[in-house]
């Protein structure tokens, strides 16, 4: 009999939030790629940081983790209609046991196989980037979504979307204290978090500029008053924008003035909640 594995991560009260989020943007966008404007013909859904699909908060509420409500939200946009392109999954972790539980999790819920690959997360990206070469009409849905003590591939999604930026749907959700330790910072002090997003004071640098460069379409959740965590969501779209309530559940469009503030402090240049 196999052991339940669970990934621990965060056990912070916005988990639960955090997964239902991914599911919804997830039916959402394959709701609008059914547009017959749509014109890729390959769409790949990926989650570099898949862990064991189940995570648990405060070592006893358990709730699904994001590739979970990745094909959740995929397969209820869906409805059993035929879509007007053809698609694929990659799930990918460190972890091989993660790797592992997480593929018959996938075969017990949804009953289709979906490997997923025991790899580092920037290893991953760099394959997806393989992929968008050798498939012009394919386009990626990528949730970056880290727990644990992982690398978080910044340089290598900022490759990834200057090659293709109009190709490429990114939606990171940042825990800004856990992003300063992934990016080695373990021995700042304080609320220092400079630097993970990149230079951000004009948007022509780093990783929020390559989110939201060019024709890109990005919003930004607002601070959450007494979140020491500093967690944030940064959807952010190559194609189509997306008709959503954004200011209604808390976000900012990123390139406006406010996002710029919002962003400056999810970086810990600035102290006061939004």
């Amino acid at each position: 009999m196999n052991k339940e594995l669970f990934t621990h991560q965060g056990a912070s009260q916005y988990t639960e939030r955090k997964e239902f989020e991914i599911e919804g943007v997830t039916s959402m966008r394959v709701n609008q790629f059914k547009n017959k404007h749509f014109r890729y013909r390959h769409v790949i859904f990926a989650d570099v940081f898949c862990g064991s699909g189940k995570n648990t908060i405060n070592a006893e509420y358990i709730v699904d983790g994001s590739p979970l409500r990745l094909l959740s939200g995929f397969f209820r946009a869906k409805m059993n209609k035929i879509l007007p392109y053809s698609f694929s999954f990659w799930f990918s972790d460190i972890r091989h046991s993660a790797c592992a539980a997480l593929e018959r999790r996938i075969e017990e819920r949804f009953e289709i196989p979906a490997p997923a690959f025991p790899m580092e997360a920037s290893s991953a990206i760099n394959s997806l980037g393989d992929m968008l070469s050798a498939k012009p009409e394919a386009f990626l849905f990528l949730i970056l979504d880290p727990n644990g003590p992982k690398d978080f591939p910044k340089y290598e999604t900022q490759d990834l979307l200057s090659s293709f930026p109009g190709r490429i749907d990114v939606i990171p959700y940042i825990s800004a204290t856990t992003i300063n330790r992934c990016l080695n910072a373990r021995n700042k002090a304080g609320r220092d978090f400079k630097g993970w997003l990149g230079e951000i004071e004009n948007f022509d640098e780093g990783f929020v500029a390559a989110l939201s460069g060019g024709n890109r379409f990005g919003w930004i959740r607002k601070p959450i008053p007494g979140d020491r965590q500093r967690w944030t969501m940064i959807p952010t779209f190559g194609c189509f924008e997306p008709r959503n309530s954004w200011e209604k559940q808390g976000y900012v469009k990123l390139n406006s003035n406010e996002g710029k503030e919002v962003v400056k402090f999810y970086c810990g240049e600035t102290n006061n909640e939004q």
